[in-house]
């Protein structure tokens, strides 16, 4: 099996991961993901509400308090 070594990036401050913008000393998360949360279309259901706020609480661990 070889390796491309060329697909690797060594020494670097950021990268993103998943969902998340890994710096040297913290994570942080994807401003896309604040822009949905801010410009989530209105609810009109239970059902809609229940993904919105388990959205929201995904990322609420990231919110400063």
């Amino acid at each position: 099996m070889l390796v491309a070594i060329k697909k690797y990036k060594f020494f670097i401050r950021k990268t993103d991961f998943i969902k998340f913008i890994i710096k040297l000393s913290y994570i942080s998360m994807d401003l896309k993901k604040i822009k949905a949360i801010v410009s989530w279309q209105e609810l009109e259901n239970i059902i809609q509400l229940r993904l919105f706020l388990g959205f929201c609480n995904y990322y609420k661990r990231f919110i400063a308090q």
